[in-house]
């Protein structure tokens, strides 16, 4: 067997060799960049449980207007049409009670003419009787006749008024100021008395109706406004009424909140959260600084000489963007919450002041350096 024998002086040169390796990859180690981060500093602050509900702008008054008497629609007031109270809404062709209106007068003018002879009877036969010249069963039948003429003209009368309503009623008014939303009769149609024509919605003093859980009620009697959001803004809505009966099935109760000052449309969905527990004092973090991976949940601190140290964490209470974390971290400790994805313990960071910051190369991370 043959064995290859190598010479001290190489023995040397490899040994040179491999140690000045050792020591390049090193130097190329400290040379490299440190990690880009954005940090926020970990605080006790005010936690409350919130449950997410959906809620509808509705009126105050969303009415369907009926006729009150039976008729042809003559007239009728297009979709959109915003009116005020008392406005006409809707004209029935009146022309038969106009007929029966002097049908009526006629009727009370011969109950009173009846009255007023009855009346001169009833004087001139007293005086007969008196004198004893007629006798006084005359007297009694025509006081009779006379009563009964005095009836006649009151349900005369009473016809009469009646005819004169139906007349005001052949035009449909306005109960209150809003927008007609729907016709739900046509012109031309034949309308019997208490028939819907249109849909008029109030506009104006608009609500708010929240389905919220049961479990809510004491919290919602404590609070005076909601949070409410949607596509065409958000705000804080007055709470009007907080309505303590709850769905068998659902177990859910209704909330109403002043929408007066939002210019929404009726009908709108939008988005609240109210609370489902008391709230506590909590260590508070964002949720971007959590680290989802296998082994669990984590975060990354930032120490003193700006090397991260990864640091795990259970979950708490949560509360917007906020989360409640246990672990070893305090207030006041510097936690990562753009840029973890990469980092390891004790990896080298330079905080950044804003997300833009972060993207290598750009202008702002130039100005932060």
């Amino acid at each position: 067997m043959t064995f290859l024998k190598i010479s001290p002086l190489l023995s040397f040169t490899f040994g040179s060799f491999f140690i000045s390796s050792v020591l390049i990859a090193n130097v190329n180690a400290m040379d490299f960049p440190p990690a880009n981060v954005n940090v926020v500093t970990a605080k006790i602050t005010t936690l409350t449980p919130l449950v997410s509900v959906s809620g509808t702008t509705v009126s105050q008054n969303d009415s369907k207007i009926a006729a009150e008497v039976s008729g042809r629609l003559v007239d009728l007031s297009p979709i959109g049409a915003r009116v005020t109270k008392g406005d006409v809404l809707a004209k029935i062709d009146d022309k038969h009670l106009k007929i029966q209106y002097r049908e009526e007068q006629a009727s009370l003018l011969n109950a009173k003419t009846q009255l007023n002879f009855l009346e001169t009877e009833v004087t001139r036969k007293t005086a007969l009787v008196s004198k004893k010249l007629s006798p006084r069963t005359e007297l009694d039948k025509t006081v009779s006749e006379r009563d009964v003429a005095k009836g006649e003209v009151l349900a005369a009368q009473a016809r009469l008024d009646r005819t004169t309503q139906n007349l005001d009623y052949t035009e449909v008014k306005a109960p209150f100021t809003g927008i007609v939303a729907a016709r739900i009769a046509n012109l031309g149609e034949y309308i019997d008395s208490g028939n819907a024509i249109v849909r008029l919605v109030e506009t104006a003093n608009s609500e708010a109706s929240v389905f919220t859980p049961i479990i809510a009620y004491q919290f919602l009697t404590q609070s005076k406004e909601l949070f409410v959001e949607s596509p065409l803004g958000q705000g804080k809505a007055p709470i009007k009424t907080v309505i303590p009966v709850a769905d068998s099935r659902s177990h859910l109760m209704e909330v109403r909140l002043d929408m007066s000052t939002f210019n929404w449309p009726i009908g709108l969905n939008f988005k609240t959260k109210v609370a489902s527990g008391p709230s506590k004092e909590a260590l508070a973090i964002p949720r971007d600084a959590l680290v989802l991976r296998r082994e669990g949940t984590s975060i990354f601190r930032i120490n003193k000489d700006n090397t991260a140290e990864q640091i795990r964490v259970t979950i708490g209470l949560a509360m917007d963007d906020l989360v409640e974390v246990f672990g070893e971290v305090k207030a006041g400790d510097l936690i990562v919450i753009r840029g973890a994805e990469r980092l390891s313990t004790g990896q080298a960071v330079q905080i950044k002041d804003n997300n833009q910051a972060l993207i290598s190369g750009s202008t702002a991370a130039k100005a932060n350096k």
